[in-house]
């Protein structure tokens, strides 16, 4: 697998007061895959991944390619590689304490390691939050009661989170906090302090947590920062939008209340979401070269999609993928073969059919090694879901199409996205970019950086004495506030 994470950098953003942040991503050095997940309330699961059978929502899906198996490139040369990750910075607290974080538009809530966490590798090695460090810190002792604020009499007789993802997981409590993007926007939200962590995928990720960006399936509103940036009027409008480069060095961006039309190379393409919770649409089909692959999608519910920019492949029920890497003719060893278009139909807001479509070099990585060229799509088949046959279209897609999500409005937009020249500068922002909103820079990274994190470049909290706490049991009553995840 290749991997590329894009960073925040403090001090390479432009201020503006009209409500609208652009987070600008550019290449650099990184580590670990998206991170995906679903929350569940409850008791926590058991060792091996199987969940308490009091938590019914325990289920998980994979990340990206680093989330099984290891890839080494000592003796290939890269033609052709994507990202799979993209991160950027918030400042939490009062005073602010900054972290790096993944925004994810497939969960729901806002991860971040605790000061309190002292076992785990993975927090030892990141930045933590420091609850005693601000002023504006909160504890939630029940997630259906949040109006106290102080500390739980009894650590062991509060709610706790389990949070699995594709290659490891998370065991938290709850909390309240001033969050901010770099750029200046703010509010209050809830969010889960993580007092374990698995070391896969945390341990040498180069990013300490999550944001949420899925509209619907936060543990509570509280709990989803967006809707809190939306609720504090501190976005024009409640809308986002993220542009990803075509290669390494071609810049990446998250756009917070509003969206750039200095991005879209063609008109936007407006479709509703089908289903609430996720950023889901409904295809009408699919197609391979041009051609219809008739898959039946006029039944209820038959052909859906969730948007999702925590996932660097595009990710479907075994017998679909199969299907598609058949007449795709994908194969291992590629050298001087071309292969066909990828395209998703779906119908605008009013009835018209439109095809999204990807060419190889949008789907597939190329690499070559002694003479011989060697291809991965960037397709990948993935379990039940829980919620029927669902493809998730995530880095791949997002990087063809520069993606709108409107909350408001409960619908998304696509439009081919204006990628720039490849003789650009590797931030992929420059004066002219940032004009239509604040901009901060962040730094992307390919696979070679997994294990190399430097803890030293990390203003992480010293782990001298940290806070002891108890592994609590939770109130599985509130398992029913979850929903199971679409992939």
């Amino acid at each position: 697998g290749h991997a590329l994470l894009l960073r925040g950098r403090a001090g390479e953003h432009r201020s503006r007061d009209d409500g609208v942040v652009s987070i600008a991503l550019r290449p650099a050095v990184a580590a670990h895959s998206g991170a995906r997940g679903n929350v569940g309330v409850g008791r926590w699961a058991r060792a091996g991944g199987a969940a308490d059978e009091a938590s019914p929502h325990h289920s998980r899906r994979p990340l990206s390619l680093l989330s099984s198996g290891s890839w080494s490139e000592s003796a290939t040369r890269q033609t052709l590689v994507h990202a799979i990750d993209y991160f950027g910075e918030i400042e939490v607290g009062t005073p602010a304490q900054t972290f790096r974080v993944l925004f994810d538009t497939g969960s729901g809530n806002v991860i971040l390691p605790s000061r309190r966490c002292r076992e785990s590798a993975a927090c030892l090695s990141h930045r933590n939050y420091d609850a005693n460090a601000s002023k504006t810190s909160a504890q939630i002792a029940w997630i259906d009661d949040d109006s106290d604020g102080s500390p739980p009499k009894d650590p062991y007789d509060r709610d706790t989170a389990h949070v699995a993802f594709g290659a490891g997981e998370v065991w938290g409590q709850y909390a309240s906090e001033r969050i901010c993007v770099v750029g200046g926007l703010c509010a209050k939200a809830n969010f889960i302090e993580a007092l374990e962590e698995s070391d896969e995928p945390f341990a040498q990720a180069r990013w300490d947590g999550v944001v949420g960006l899925a509209p619907n399936i936060s543990l509570t509103g509280e709990f989803n920062f967006f809707r809190s940036l939306i609720d504090a009027k501190v976005v024009k409008q409640p809308v986002f939008a993220f542009f990803l480069g075509r290669g390494l060095h071609d810049g990446a961006e998250l756009t917070l209340g509003g969206w750039r039309e200095d991005r879209a190379a063609t008109p936007m393409i407006w479709t509703n979401v089908s289903e609430a919770g996720y950023w889901q649409i409904a295809l009408t089909d699919l197609a391979v070269d041009g051609k219809p692959l008739n898959l039946g999608c006029g039944c209820e519910g038959c052909c859906r999609a969730v948007l999702d920019s925590g996932s660097s492949l595009i990710m479907g029920p075994a017998f679909l993928i199969n299907m598609l890497q058949e007449k795709l003719g994908v194969s291992e060893t590629c050298s001087g073969r071309n292969f066909p278009s990828l395209g998703f139909v779906l119908r605008d807001r009013d009835g018209k059919s439109h095809a999204l479509t990807l060419e190889q070099e949008d789907y597939m990585d190329r690499e070559a090694s002694n003479g011989t060229e060697y291809c991965w799509a960037h397709l990948l088949p993935m379990g039940d879901t829980g919620r029927g046959p669902v493809l998730v279209l995530g880095m791949p897609f997002l990087r063809k199409f520069y993606t709108v999500f409107d909350a408001g409005r409960q619908s998304v937009g696509f439009a081919a996205a204006k990628q720039p020249p490849a003789s650009k500068s590797s931030s992929g922002s420059d004066a002219k970019d940032v004009a239509a909103g604040n901009t901060m820079p962040l730094v992307s990274c390919r696979g070679e950086c997994y294990g190399e994190t430097n803890a030293s470049n990390l203003s992480s909290t010293s782990n001298a004495s940290r806070a002891s706490d108890a592994s609590s049991a939770s109130n599985a009553s509130n398992a029913s506030a979850l929903r199971t995840a679409a992939a």
